[in-house]
């Protein structure tokens, strides 16, 4: 087992979904590893168990081979790229793609799970399926009361949570409107292609998938993707084990994808904006405040959170170090979808940019 990862995940977590989806698709060797009992609607995860003993607070925890304890999946796989370089890559070889990738990925990591945590806690089938769900996943065989009273528990602290990211009937529409552009993109891109830059999935596919493993279980988003985006169901239930796909990535010449163009505009036009509101809060000092961002000529309300600021400015630092000729190659897809006002590096930003690693 020396050479083997452990992965522990939950139930109803986009983010444990993505890194297993993606250690699977690169044949390394791991164990999935609910650990049972370690949430139980309320309080804090993993109190008592290994999560908490690794000094981790959510996952996924990846435990390397060497014994070592990391959460946060993009430098996950970040770092998983550095230990197994070659076969099964999940970067595009050309650096302007992969940096398009990678504006795709961050885009689904910070924006999907706000329509998602909307339905799955506002819609009243999802209510009465999603907490009893999940909690039958963190605790296993228990009676029928223990069930119900965690379900309840975590439906409360859901609750108060959705309302404090955005979930409220103010933001509703935009956000319901993000997944049905999302479908439309996606169903129109898989008549041509499967995967956004080539005939294997990349970084922005695994993001994607994560988020899109659980609107394609929640009862509402669900629903909708049945009715309205029967490919892109479809695909989720591929990307889940991608294992036996080989393929080629799009040429550093080839058009955009349509998936990719759709999901770009996406970033520019919605998630990019609220990231940036986030930097400007984080820069302020005003961190888990209250904040407004400005999307498609909405007052977005939700909280600031640092890990977004921090998302926004890697991405920002990792658009700086292409080189020139590669950014003048992805600049005319950047402007297209909005995408390019938001990566610059404005007054301040550098020093509050933090180094960028596995937590």
């Amino acid at each position: 087992m020396s050479d083997v990862y452990r992965l522990l995940g939950g139930p109803g977590s986009p983010y444990s979904h993505k890194v297993r989806a993606v250690l699977r698709y690169r044949h390394l060797p791991h164990r999935w590893i609910v650990p049972l009992g370690a949430f139980r609607g309320s309080g804090s995860l993993g109190e008592g168990t290994e999560i908490a003993g690794a000094g981790k607070r959510q996952v996924p925890v990846i435990q390397f081979p060497d014994g070592t304890y990391h959460s946060d999946s993009t430098p996950i796989i970040d770092e998983l790229e550095k230990r197994h370089p070659g076969e099964h890559s999940v970067i595009p070889a050309d650096p302007g793609m992969a940096f398009l990738a990678r504006v795709i990925e961050e885009a689904a990591d910070e924006w999907l799970p706000l329509p998602m945590f909307d339905y799955r806690w506002n819609e009243a089938a999802d209510r009465v399926f999603c907490p009893r769900r999940q909690m039958a996943g963190w605790l296993g065989a228990v009676p029928e009361v223990e069930l119900g009273e965690a379900a309840k528990a975590f439906l409360a602290r859901q609750e108060h949570l959705r309302e404090l990211l955005g979930g409220t009937a103010e933001n509703r529409p935009l956000l319901q409107s993000t997944y049905e552009e999302l479908m439309d993109a996606m169903e129109a891109h898989m008549a041509t292609q499967l995967f956004l830059f080539g005939s294997r999935p990349s970084i922005a596919d695994f993001g994607l998938y994560g988020q899109l493993s659980q609107y394609a279980v929640d009862p509402t988003t669900s629903s909708l993707m049945k009715a309205k985006a029967v490919r892109l169901f479809q695909w989720v239930q591929l990307m889940d084990d991608a294992s036996g796909i080989d393929g080629e990535w799009n040429a550093a010449g080839d058009p955009l994808s349509i998936g990719a163009r759709g999901l770009l505009r996406l970033a520019g036009e919605v998630a990019l904006p609220m990231l940036q509101a986030a930097v400007d809060a984080h820069l302020a000092g005003k961190d888990f405040h209250p904040m407004v961002a400005e999307i498609r000529g909405h007052g977005f309300k939700t909280i600031a959170r640092p890990y977004q600021a921090h998302t926004l400015l890697w991405l920002k630092q990792a658009y700086a170090a292409l080189d020139k000729a590669t950014r003048a190659r992805i600049e005319p897809a950047l402007t297209e979808s909005g995408c390019l006002p938001w990566l610059s590096i404005r007054d301040g930003e550098a020093e509050k940019t933090p180094p960028y690693d596995m937590a």
